[in-house]
């Protein structure tokens, strides 16, 4: 855990992201969670890249939804980082909400609650202080899926890859419609492989509108 020990970790938070990629390499060989099964990758572009956000936002005592989880990230990294931050791993796939109730049993994580449920059908409006999703869908459909969990004064954090000016030029519309006028574009490289990425970081200033998101079908039919 080379780079876990140079981003300045505890032996004890090093010690559960080795016992959480252990068991991710153990449990992939059933459920397909990782198309990244190099223990020196899973470090570098699960982990590290997880926790990137924690240079521009600060989790202390914050309450955090990761939709569309997955195996995890970025919420589990984030949640061993920050043992007082509340984070909820919101997952609508069975198998994977079984490896991360898993996950959070081994790693002995009391600040993490994993909801297995789709995004559109989770009623929590405007109550997150974050919420995060990585690698899940095109941004237009992601904020009309995500945004209404961000309570005012709060953010939307997307992790994308390097490619995001189209999908930042489609969702203008949907800017426009859910009231965002401040939105921050992070790149960076990760340490090792020099890999491009991009956080884009988008702040709430007013409640969204009580008719969005709108059914999923929807969504998807006819994007913002």
């Amino acid at each position: 855990m080379k780079l876990l020990k140079e981003y300045g970790l505890n032996e004890e938070a090093i010690a559960k992201f080795d016992k959480y990629r252990n068991l991710l390499l153990e449990w992939n060989d059933k459920f397909n969670l990782t198309a990244i099964t190099d223990k020196d990758e899973i470090e570098e572009k699960h982990f590290i890249d997880s926790l990137f956000l924690d240079k521009y936002v600060d989790l202390d005592h914050k309450s955090l939804l990761d939709v569309g989880s997955g195996a995890g990230f970025p919420g589990l990294p984030l949640a061993i980082v920050h043992p007082t931050a509340q984070v909820y791993l919101l997952e609508s796939n069975g198998k994977k909400v079984k490896f991360l109730n898993e996950m959070v049993k081994e790693l002995n994580l009391a600040n993490v609650t994993v909801i297995n449920a789709r995004a559109e059908e989770y009623l929590k409006r405007e109550y997150f202080d974050i919420v995060t999703a990585r690698a899940v869908k095109e941004l237009n459909i992601l904020l009309e899926i995500c945004f209404h969990f961000v309570k005012v004064g709060g953010q939307f954090i997307a992790y994308k890859s390097s490619n995001v000016n189209n999908e930042i030029e489609n969702a203008k519309h949907a800017y426009k419609v859910l009231d965002i006028t401040e939105s921050k574009l992070i790149e960076y490289q990760l340490p090792k492989s020099k890999d491009n990425r991009v956080l884009l970081l988008i702040s709430k200033s007013k409640p969204t509108k009580k008719k969005y998101p709108r059914n999923y079908s929807e969504i998807v039919k006819a994007p913002l």
